[in-house]
C-alpha cells in the first residue's frame, strides 16, 4: 500500500492509475447454520451449531524505495525503478470459524447458554500486510511478483516479510445466564 495515498509525480498523476490498495477481486463466503430437534433424545436437544468460512484474493501492494529519490522532498511516494502502482501481489487469504452452544434449562425461568467458539479452526496464516519498502532506487535482480516468490532486496533484508498476519487459531468458552 502506498502509505500517503498521493502520486508519484504531481505533474504527471495520470502514471499513478492502478488497481486501488483495497482492491478484492473475489470474495466468497459461507456460512451454514445449523440446529439440533426437539424430538430427539434429551443429551441430544437444544444444540445450535454454524459455521463460517471466508475466501478472500490476494490484495495488490506498491514497492517503494524508502527515500527520496526524484527530489521532491517527498520519499513516501517514490517507487522502485519503472514499476507501476499496485503490481505486487499478495497472499490469498481464507479463513474457518465453527461455533457450538447449548440451551441447558434450569427452570421454566432459569435457563443457560453454554458455547464454544473456534476462529481460525485450520490455524492459516493470513497475511494483510507486507513489506513492500525494497530499500533500493532500482531492482538489483530479478523483479519480485509477488510475496513468497522468494526474491529479496540486498538493501532492505526485511523487504517481501509479513508486517501483520490475522489472529492465530483462538478458542472461546462462554457461559451466560437468561432469566
Amino acid at each position: 500500500m502506498n502509505l500517503p495515498k498521493t502520486p508519484e509525480n504531481f505533474l504527471r498523476p495520470d502514471l499513478g492509475r492502478a488497481i486501488g490498495d483495497n482492491d478484492v477481486r473475489h470474495r466468497f463466503t459461507l456460512a451454514v447454520l445449523g440446529e439440533s430437534p426437539n424430538e430427539w433424545p434429551r443429551l441430544l436437544r437444544d444444540f445450535k451449531g454454524s459455521l463460517l468460512t471466508d475466501l478472500q484474493s490476494e490484495r495488490h501492494f506498491t514497492l517503494n524505495t524508502g527515500f527520496d529519490v526524484n527530489g521532491d522532498l517527498f520519499p513516501f511516494s517514490d517507487r522502485v525503478g519503472t514499476s507501476p502502482r499496485n503490481f505486487y501481489k499478495g497472499k490469498l487469504c481464507y479463513d474457518t470459524d465453527l461455533r457450538v452452544q447449548r440451551l441447558i434449562p434450569f427452570t421454566e425461568r432459569l435457563k443457560g447458554e453454554a458455547s464454544i467458539e473456534f476462529f481460525n479452526i485450520f490455524n492459516r496464516v493470513n497475511v494483510e500486510d507486507i513489506d513492500h519498502v525494497y530499500g533500493a532506487p532500482d531492482f538489483l535482480w530479478p523483479v519480485p511478483k509477488e510475496f513468497g516468490d522468494g526474491i529479496s532486496s540486498p538493501a532492505s533484508p526485511t523487504f517481501g516479510q509479513p508486517k501483520f498476519v490475522a489472529p492465530a487459531r483462538q478458542l472461546q468458552l462462554s457461559f451466560r445466564l437468561n432469566f
